[in-house]
């Protein structure tokens, strides 16, 4: 099963949209008493165990609010759009009810988190938190004689959770019958009876369910460890994994679908020991494997072939999607944990590692081959990749750096492209195996958003649409089925509360405490301090206003990148930020390297022009993080830059390194594409006219050979408009080698240079631009081809009736098309925008009168020399 086509952002697109405001044409909280505003009732949200649904305003005031969790910060009041039968609720609350505020007080802060908060409190225990508020009250008399403030007055609620409800124009205070099941342990999910009975209905629920994305919800039962559901995953197992199973990579394989399944084999078989699977585990490995691309990524499917024939090319465009090869990869490694030996799942396993370590110390997973996500979290792929280097026992530096991010992720886990289904899965096994006080950490954060989609029943919801939006039920009921394209909700939550069972690889199976010094940790735990720091790190964008300069400054060093970039914006904002700058270009140089890379930011925040010989010096550190960051700086002067122009040209130039082997220390040179942006598409574009030719030639070269070919595409504008004849005349062999063969990484972007380089062709009527038009139709890919194949054929019939000696290569062409529906590559209903459009180019070119004059980048034949003049 595949779910939808996804775009990510890149860092620049978070650059733009950070601080945008997004409240759109809704407008500010309607206000429901007065039927004031809009209201979809589509989107809702699960209210908990009250029995209701409801409708709650979800415009953050930011692109930075709705990524860091405070999607529904402006809300103060709830419409009821839900109730359940013989819930909470029933007979008390009914539909089109607002719920104002808890007791008798109005809400005052984000209306879905204080009733979350206010239904955990109504689900107390009343004796274990009367023994509680008694030792509390003595150690407040202890406090207040040494000058502390007094306790808070807050009312006991347990067992009853009391609404200021509105109906009808009356308001008035009423109460909900609510379960009681307890408080959360400081520990849990560790050593907690609620969570123990949150778990155990929630395996009820999981064991009547069909249907469901099963390969998801048998690794949540195998999570469970329990007996009760052995003969399920036993029978799933035999049906995903049998001796016979063979895999056709060429064939569309689904690197989601088999992702799964790898992973639940692989943990099937190293609970079990059923060498039934053995086979089918082999079998997935090492076809994913093959299927990796040079980088190390998979997409929606497999790579294609190199140029030559051989696997490990790029993954054919749309192009990488992390979210579905990070899965391919762990069941890649877990295969070679079940024994499976083979050179392919060797090099697949070192690629993984190389790829995904990377991102270490620069930021989160991205969408695809595309530069670090500028948050801690990105639907799940910073706790998959806690996941993918925790079950490697020898990957210690790798996993702590992954779980922290997980634990600061906190606030990121309600947001991702086509929903947050991956991140709820996901999120509590990545913060586990940083440790027991990690998944404590992490939960007491977001215990909140756990109880408020659980439903009276002991069943969850999965609320959750584009970016941050709410959710549904599949029949439009309280207790319908609920789910993120077919991913049980159920299946998240059990895997969820199972963590601390360590009955999986990737719940910490292998993760055993051993005693250092005074501490009794496994390697790869984090530390409380660490723990603190994590914590400390998700809500620094807030904090961040409270700081000093001083506090700021010392922030730059955080291990955390996101808390360096806040800190950095921060100080740029304040007036004593630029009296930093002589201190922040030494720290860029020093021998802390988060500090390096935290000045760096900073001095990139300020616009600081005087940084610029540092910048261009940094372009040259081994640091590869540092490269980018210096470089993205350099583009962000813009023409402030030019003064330093020759020597951007030489670095560029001199640090460009071959696209294979990869290197993986820097595998997509991202500092480069940063360079192309400022050098052809950005401040200095204007001033290269100044600039030694040579050296803009070999930068130009080197330019449209760079990996990635989003980066390429910066160059698209410059190659179209800027280039005279004699300049085409001179980069012809590199232009067409542009047309003719795309760039391999971040294949989504690789016909934009194709075709700017193909429109400098044509511009200038050079002949041989006409066979590069019929070549980039038939190599475009399919991927929006139905109205670029129009753009072509445009480009191709502007050369009149000189374009008759392609009329052969575009019927070839239509049959081609053709040929790609039948082996459903393309699909049928829009073919006929491609076909029609080089029919259309036929006719046009056979009756065309003119013959425009031609250029060529060759020269002429020499004439034929006659029998008569060589005797």
């Amino acid at each position: 099963m595949t779910p939808p086509l996804r775009i990510g952002f890149t860092l620049m697109t978070l650059a733009a949209l950070m601080h945008a405001p997004l409240q759109g044409a809704d407008g500010p909280p309607p206000d429901l008493t007065k039927g004031t505003g809009v209201v979809d009732r589509t989107l809702t949200y699960n209210l908990g165990s009250t029995g209701m649904r409801g409708w709650i305003y979800d415009r953050a005031l930011s692109y930075l609010d709705s990524m860091q969790g405070r999607t529904t910060g402006q809300s103060r009041q709830i419409l009821v759009t839900h109730i359940g039968d013989k819930s909470p609720a029933d007979g008390v609350m009914k539909v089109n009810d607002v719920i104002l505020g808890i007791d008798d007080q109005p809400f005052t802060d984000d209306a879905r988190k204080t009733l979350a908060l206010a239904i955990q409190d109504s689900e107390k225990d009343p004796e274990k938190e009367l023994k509680k508020n008694d030792a509390k009250k003595e150690e407040v008399k202890k406090d207040t004689k040494k000058g502390a403030k007094k306790e808070d007055k807050k009312k006991t609620s347990s067992g009853s959770l009391v609404l200021l409800r509105w109906r009808a124009g009356k308001t008035e205070s009423v109460e909900l019958k609510m379960r009681v099941l307890g408080t959360y342990s400081d520990t849990a999910p560790y050593n907690c009876r609620k969570s123990a009975k949150i778990f155990e209905e929630a395996c009820a629920a999981l064991e009547k369910e069909r249907g469901m994305w099963r390969e998801i919800s048998g690794i949540a039962m195998l999570a469970t460890g329990s007996p009760r559901f052995l003969p399920q995953v036993r029978e799933l197992a035999q049906q995903i994994g049998p001796p016979s199973l063979k895999i056709d990579i060429s064939k569309g394989m689904s690197a989601w679908e088999w992702g799964y399944k790898g992973i639940f084999l692989c943990e099937y078989y190293l609970l079990t020991g059923d060498k039934s699977v053995e086979h089918a585990i082999r079998e997935i490995a090492v076809s994913l494997a093959m299927g990796q691309s040079m980088y190390g990524t998979l997409g929606h499917g497999i790579s294609a072939l190199t140029a030559d024939g051989k696997l490990h090319g790029s993954i054919p465009p749309y192009g990488p999607v992390n979210e579905g090869g990070l899965p391919a990869n762990m069941a890649i490694i877990l295969g070679k944990r079940c024994g499976v030996k083979h050179p392919e799942v060797e090099a697949a396993v070192a690629r993984a590692n190389g790829f995904f370590g990377y991102y270490i110390n620069k930021g989160a997973i991205p969408y695809g081959e595309h530069e670090p996500w500028y948050f801690h979290e990105n639907n799940g792929k910073s706790a998959m990749c806690a996941a993918l280097f925790g079950i490697q026992p020898d990957r210690i530096h790798e996993t702590q750096y992954w779980t922290k991010m997980c634990v600061a992720a906190y606030p990121n886990t309600e947001i991702g492209h086509t929903g947050q289904g991956f991140g709820y899965l996901w999120r509590m096994v990545g913060a586990n195996l940083g440790g027991p006080l990690a998944a404590a950490a992490f939960f007491k954060e977001m215990s909140w958003h756990f109880d408020l989609v659980r439903r009276c029943d002991g069943t969850f919801t999965y609320d959750g649409g584009e970016q941050y939006s709410a959710g549904k039920t599949d029949d439009n009921t309280y207790y319908g089925r609920s789910s993120y394209n077919g991913v049980s909700p159920n299946a998240c939550y059990v895997l969820s509360y199972a963590v601390p069972l360590k009955k999986l690889c990737i719940t910490g199976k292998d993760m055993k405490p051993v005693t250092v010094g005074k501490e009794s940790k496994a390697p790869a735990w984090l530390s409380k301090d660490e723990v603190e720091d994590a914590v400390a790190a998700g809500r620094f964008d807030l904090e961040r206003k409270e700081k000093t300069a001083r506090k700021l400054a010392a922030a730059l060093g955080s291990w955390s990148p996101i808390v360096r970039l806040w800190a950095a914006e921060e100080l740029a904002k304040r007036p004593e930020g630029h009296s930093l700058v002589p201190q922040l270009i030494i720290a860029a140089e020093g021998s802390d390297a988060q500090l390096r890379l935290g000045a760096c930011e900073a001095l990139h925040k300020l616009r600081a022009q005087q940084a610029l010989p540092l910048y261009v010096r940094l372009l040259y550190h081994d640091d590869r993080g540092l490269r980018f960051l210096a470089a993205r700086a350099i583009r962000d002067l813009g023409d402030a830059a030019q003064p330093a122009l020759k020597e951007i040209l030489k670095a560029f130039v001199e640090t460009a390194e071959p696209l294979l082997p990869v290197y993986f220390a820097d595998p997509l040179q991202f500092a480069q594409g940063q360079l192309i942006g400022a050098l052809f598409n950005g401040g200095l574009t204007d001033a290269l006219k100044q600039a030694d030719p040579k050296l803009v030639l070999s930068a130009l070269r080197i330019g449209a050979k760079t990996a990635s070919t989003r980066d390429r595409g910066l160059m698209s504008e410059f190659f179209e408009n800027r280039l005279g004849v004699e300049d085409i005349k001179v980069l012809m062999p590199d232009i067409l080698e542009a047309i003719k063969t795309p760039g391999p990484a971040d294949t989504m972007f690789s016909n934009e240079i194709r075709i700017g380089c193909l429109k400098a062709l044509v511009k200038y009527h050079f002949q041989e631009g006409m066979a590069a038009s019929v070549l980039l139709a038939k190599t475009q890919g399919g991927h929006s081809s139905e109205w670029r194949t129009g753009e072509i054929m445009q480009l191709l019939v502007s050369y009149g009736s000189a374009a008759r000696e392609t009329i052969p290569g575009l019927k070839e062409l239509i049959v081609e098309l053709n040929e790609q529906v039948k082996r459903n590559e393309f699909p049928k209903d829009l073919n006929p925008q491609r076909t029609g459009a080089v029919e259309g180019a036929i006719k046009a070119i056979e009756t065309a009168k003119d013959h425009p004059p031609l250029l060529s980048a060759s020269p002429p034949p020499p004439p034929p020399t006659s029998k008569k003049a060589k005797k």
